[in-house]
Parts: C-alpha cells; structure tokens; sequence
C-alpha cells in the first residue's frame, strides 16, 4: 500500500480489517504500508493509529518526510526502493500494489521505481519490467485511486 498525504485514506479500512481478521484467529499475509508528508511533527495523518497498528503486527510501516529541517527531501518512492528486495518477491509471489493520491508526480514516481528496481533485481530489461508491471494491472494485482492536483 501506498498512499502520502490523504491517499493515506483507503488504507485505514485495509488495516482496520486486518485487524478484524486477526482478532478472528485469521493468519494474516505481509502488508506494507508507504506513507510520505512533509514533516511528521505537522502533517503525519492518523500517525497514533498506524504506528499501533504496526506494533499489532498488522502492517510494516515506511515512513517518508519531505520538509524537515535539517534532513534530505525523502518520498515513498525513495523508501519502496530502498525495501524492493522485500517487496518485488511479495509482489511475483501472488501479492497485490495499490496506490492512493497524487497521479501527477508520485504515481508515475512509484511506477518508474517499481520498474527500475525490478530491472536491477530480476537483471531484466525495461520492456520486461514494463510489461510485469501491466500485467500485474491487467491481472487485478495493481490499483491505482489517483489524481491530479490543482
């Protein structure tokens, strides 16, 4: 999942779920969560929750802060590259990608990511990384709920 600023939204139903499943003996898969805002002392939205769904097992979280002083400009597509090696097996092992909110900039950030880190991990060329990435849309496994910004 991966869903800066508001796109954060969906993503509170997926892990209230989860939460519902495991409370009723359910063995839960490997989730994880990319959340990304400016600076986490202003704009880290419902930071309590997902930091306590973390410590319930419920999600992995990656954090990202664009605006803080003092620290380098990091975005989710930054943490997903850094964690590809966790990820892309989820992903070619039966897992699913969804993403929430900006379709501008950040969506097409996090595709370029996904396919450049599968090119490096798998060695594959981008047209074969390309196509892993339509087929995982084609085949339902890759959602995306974006927009543009004004």
């Amino acid at each position: 999942m991966i869903g800066p600023g508001t796109g954060i939204a969906p993503f509170r139903g997926f892990i209230q779920a989860r939460r519902v499943l495991k409370e009723k003996g359910e063995t839960l898969g490997t989730a994880h969560l990319y959340f990304g805002c400016r600076n986490p002392e202003h704009d880290f939205l419902y930071q309590e929750e997902l930091v306590q769904a973390e410590q319930e097992g419920l999600v992995t979280l990656h954090t990202a802060y664009s605006r803080c002083p003092g620290q380098e400009k990091t975005y989710v597509q930054n943490r997903l590259a850094e964690n590809a090696h966790d990820i892309l097996p989820l992903l070619k092992e039966g897992g699913h990608l969804y993403i929430c909110g900006d379709g501008s900039k950040m969506a097409p950030d996090v595709e370029r990511t996904l396919i450049e880190s599968y090119m490096h991990f798998y060695q594959t060329s981008k047209e074969e990384a390309t196509v892993w990435l339509q087929l995982l849309e084609e085949n339902g496994r890759y959602a995306k709920d974006v927009w543009a910004g004004a």
